[in-house]
């Protein structure tokens, strides 16, 4: 379970790290994959994440000259109205499936019903995957939305406890040894760490090349740029996942140790690894460009375009600032300005408008709350407004549910370092407590009648009120036995005493 595996992995071209060969071949990779689409994609995510849409670098271009050639030219104006409205759909998108998927922390579920082995692994289990690790799924769960992959990396700390931590996604650079993204072979970790000298602020880029066995450590070197081995970490700059003592012929020895994965756990979207924006980041650009266009009309045109003739002044620009700022016009002799209405279209653009954003919902598979359709709704209706909100919840939780089996397995491991039981053979599923708007008379009435036919566990992990499966449950138990209590001793109150 531990240990070494027999796995070789054929992207690996040296096995020293002051080759010429692996330092070449990590530098490569890492340049293709800052040049990559993949790579430039989430830069752009954490834009729209942060509502800076493209919207807020669009100009207003208007036809002018060349002061050299006097040539005719599209030039930037200074005048025209240029609103710049960002919707922010991508964040609400995201927080919407997190809230949905993730809002209540998940279930452990035996294959066997009352399995008492199964039981005490979830207990065991439990113990490691607290508030602070649900806390950090959720995270890891945005980042596999917003860039289409999230990480989660295992280590011990300095006390020897099993830690897991969130990679921001723009740090790894998986090396995969199938084609379908399951099996890692290798992991490029490149970071920056940034340190005060004297006042003065300095960034250290590191670079981090874990395999099976061991971990290589390389550093930017200042002033060249050239990637260099970190001898400040380990000895000749490698060092090894983990370390475990050992009682060899009564003396207590440290000996490097491996696990026999690559200890970084990958959480994606979907087996595309494909993020929410690339399917709606046109609909949402159109939006904002068709917004922002609305307004700039209103503000430049309020109600009529102006044919102006022998106009008093020294340019267009002074014109419309005029009309704009004062509105009023200065005319000489036989000038004269006439007002053409002009007819704004509001009724088609706001049609328009609507139809996007039914397609940004539809395409993005998240829930409109401002859909009339959606209040005073439950039961199958209520369900099938959610229906595209929960296919893509579906999808996206079968391959967080494989992620979250690999933590459990890192788990596994460290019960069995630590001299626990082995729970490896134990069968089991995640439950994922699904947060959506229900009418809870209607829910409660249905828990109540699959009592007898479902798992108490299951009926708890649906029921609306609760918070804690297991804490309820264990509720429910100790108010049995209170109850039982009770009436023992009721019944030996009533029982006559014998004469």
């Amino acid at each position: 379970m531990i240990l070494e595996t027999d796995l070789v992995n054929k992207k690996i071209v040296d096995e020293s790290n002051s080759g010429t060969k692996q330092l070449e071949f990590i530098s490569t990779m890492i340049t293709e994959f800052e040049a990559s689409p993949k790579r430039k994609n989430m830069d752009v995510a954490t834009r729209y994440y942060e509502n800076k849409n493209d919207i807020l670098d669009a100009k207003r271009m208007v036809i002018g000259r060349d002061p050299e050639t006097n040539q005719a030219i599209l030039m930037e104006s200074k005048t025209l109205s240029n609103n710049k409205l960002s919707h922010n759909f991508y964040k609400k998108l995201i927080r919407q499936k997190i809230g949905y998927m993730l809002g209540k922390p998940f279930t452990l579920i035996s294959v066997e019903n009352e399995d008492p082995v199964a039981e005490a692994m979830f207990v065991a289990v439990r113990q490691y995957l607290g508030k602070e690790f649900y806390r950090m799924l959720k995270n890891v769960g945005r980042d596999s939305i917003m860039k289409g992959l999230g990480w989660i990396q295992v280590y011990y700390d300095e006390e020897g406890q099993l830690k897991f931590k969130r990679v921001p996604s723009e740090e790894i650079i998986p090396l995969w040894a199938d084609d379908d993204h399951t099996v890692l072979s290798a992991v490029i970790k490149k970071y920056a760490i940034e340190s005060y000298d004297g006042g003065s602020k300095t960034t250290i880029k590191f670079v981090e090349y874990h395999t099976e066995e061991k971990i290589y450590y390389y550093k930017y070197e200042q002033g060249t740029g050239k990637l260099v081995v970190d001898t400040d970490q380990g000895e000749n700059g490698i060092g090894y996942p983990f370390y475990v003592k050992i009682d060899e012929g009564g003396q207590e020895k440290v000996s490097p140790m491996a696990w026999s994965r690559i200890p970084f756990i990958p959480f994606k979207y979907d087996p595309d690894e494909q993020s929410l924006l690339e399917r709606i980041k046109t609909l949402i650009d159109d939006y904002d460009k068709k917004t922002s266009g609305n307004a700039n009309n209103i503000d430049d045109f309020p109600n009529s375009t102006m044919v102006i003739k022998n106009y008093d002044g020294a340019s267009k620009e002074e014109f419309v600032h005029n009309k704009n700022a004062y509105r009023t016009i200065f005319v000489q002799g036989d000038g004269d300005a006439k007002a053409v209405e002009t007819n704004l279209y509001i009724e088609e653009v706001d049609k328009h408008l609507e139809r996007l954003r039914k397609d940004i919902y539809e395409f993005g598979q998240g829930v409109d709350t401002q859909n009339k359709d959606i209040r005073d709704t439950s039961g199958v209706a209520l369900r099938f407004l959610y229906a595209d909100l929960d296919m893509d919840c579906v999808d996206w939780g079968s391959e967080t549910e494989a992620g979250l089996m690999q933590v459990i397995w890192f788990v596994l491991n460290d019960i069995v370092k630590n001299g626990g039981e082995d729970y490896f053979d134990v069968d089991y599923n995640i439950l994922f407590n699904n947060d959506i708007i229900v009418n809870q008379t209607e829910v409660i009435t249905n828990c109540m009648n699959s009592n007898g036919i479902i798992s108490p566990k299951t009926i708890a992990a649906n029921h609306p009120w609760s918070k804690n499966v297991e804490a309820e449950l264990a509720g429910v138990q100790q108010a049995e036995e209170e109850m039982l209590a009770l009436e023992s001793q009721y019944a030996k109150k009533s029982t006559p005493t014998a004469k």
